[in-house]
């Protein structure tokens, strides 16, 4: 590894290697779009910080941090990034490699250029209040292109949740064999600009309707569609009412059998900053909540224009609906924007684990007291201090008992036919050791075969 690479990662933590060596190769190469920095010197090309964000998806915030750890080989600007003599002379004699900034590259050059010549005859203009960010033309092309690709094109009823970016537009020049596409947005002036499009463009089958998703979806439209696209506000209640709206959008019919989304897909594109991982894992975790198989994702597929908070980019999850997928929520938040500085409302510290014990000696199970004498050495090898206990007996011997603590509870019960027995524990303080746990109740109930999972 480069020395120098070597010692940009110690105070950019958040990048690859490889990630500052394409940025170091970017500045070498000078790979801008022809932007002019002035200096002491007069004029030399240079990049702006929007157009390197706009190359590498890094977002604004990364990219300050960046500049500041190699600050004695950049001329000072705040609004350009370039090499000074002495980052010059250092780069010149590297061998550096370019970056691969994102793994797939996908669309139509033709289409994208078709695009931008519709986008300029347009009197679109981006709403803050909308979180509408308009992707690049080549983007819209790759939307398209995408959906196509997979196989979600040809014959299908398409749902397009939010369209400034004229994805159906695109789909309906390139590949029209849909059966029809429905946009719905907020925004009237998008979709009187897509009926217009459509219109002038002698495009078929594409059709618009005003909607808040905010609002219930009216029953006419819901399981009429088999795939849905949508780029939803970069929040984690906009993210899940999204998803909820498009599977109540999605047919429910597989293959003859009912409730079975089986085959059907949806779309969706997220951005976030390198600083908030937490807000990724939230809304990974929302999809794993909806019984969302997260097919493909793609980094950095799409990208923007006005988002440098996000790196001017967004993420593709390509999202496959299941036998298991369910519409979850109803709106509980009516803040769902970015300019509505949405706070993740803090609810109490909560520790909360499920395990699934098998294998589990059918004479414990059966004993109400060893039961309980189990449940006790565990709790006190962690520092749980029962206060209460209720057993209650069911059919089949199946047993469960109720674990009041100090900080909450834990609930267990068995299934002695199946040698099994599954066990609910929440708490409102950190629980001790808790690294240990899965092998405490291994030892406890006298088994090798346990799962354990963080419920949050």
């Amino acid at each position: 590894m480069l020395e120098i690479v070597r010692q940009l990662k110690k105070t950019n933590p958040d990048l690859k290697e490889r990630e500052i060596e394409g940025v170091l190769f970017i500045l070498k190469n000078n790979l801008g779009y022809g932007a002019r920095s002035e200096n002491n010197s007069g004029s030399s090309f240079g990049l702006k910080n929007n157009e390197l964000i706009t190359l590498t998806g890094l977002p604004k915030e990364t990219l300050k941090i960046f500049k500041s750890s190699m600050s004695n080989l950049l001329e000072k600007s705040e609004e350009y990034i370039k090499l000074n003599e002495e980052g010059i002379r250092q780069l010149s004699s590297l061998d550096l490699r370019p970056y691969l900034w994102t793994l797939v590259d996908i669309g139509n050059p033709e289409l994208a250029e078709k695009i931008q010549q519709i986008r300029q005859g347009t009197l679109l203009k981006e709403k803050r209040e909308f979180d509408q960010f308009f992707a690049t033309y080549k983007t819209t092309s790759s939307k398209a292109a995408v959906l196509y690709e997979k196989g979600m094109v040809d014959g299908k009823n398409i749902a397009i949740l939010g369209d400034d970016d004229l994805v159906s537009i695109a789909l309906g020049i390139k590949y029209p064999n849909f059966n029809k596409i429905t946009v719905f947005d907020i925004d009237d002036a998008v979709l009187n600009t897509i009926k217009t499009l459509a219109s002038e463009l002698g495009l078929k089958n594409i059709e618009t309707v005003n909607y808040d998703a905010r609002k219930d979806l009216p029953h006419l439209f819901e399981g009429a569609y088999d795939v849905v696209a949508t780029d939803p506000p970069y929040t984690s209640g906009g993210i899940s009412l999204f998803l909820n709206r498009g599977i109540q959008l999605v047919n429910k019919t597989s293959a003859g059998r009912s409730n079975d989304y089986s085959g059907k897909y949806i779309f969706l594109f997220y951005g976030n900053s390198f600083k908030s991982p937490e807000k990724t894992l939230k809304v990974q975790e929302l999809m794993l909540d909806y019984g969302l198989l997260i097919e493909d994702k793609i980094d950095k597929f799409a990208r923007y224009s006005g988002a440098e908070s996000v790196g001017n980019a967004s993420s593709l999850y390509v999202l496959k609906l299941t036998p298991f997928t369910n519409n979850l929520s109803v709106l509980s938040k009516p803040e769902i924007y970015t300019f509505e500085n949405v706070k993740e409302e803090r609810f109490p510290f909560v520790d909360h684990y499920t395990f699934k014990l098998f294998k589990v000696p059918k004479n414990l199970l059966m004993s109400k007291k060893d039961l309980a004498k189990s449940v006790e050495s565990f709790c006190a090898a962690h520092k749980l201090k029962i206060v209460d206990t209720k057993i209650t007996n069911f059919k089949k011997s199946g047993l469960s008992l109720t674990f009041i603590l100090s900080t909450s509870n834990l609930l267990m019960h068995t299934w002695l036919e199946f040698s099994a027995l599954h066990i609910d524990l929440i708490t409102c303080t950190p629980i001790y050791n808790k690294e240990n746990m899965v092998k405490t109740l291994l030892k406890e109930f006298s088994t090798s075969s346990i799962e354990a999972r963080k419920i949050e």
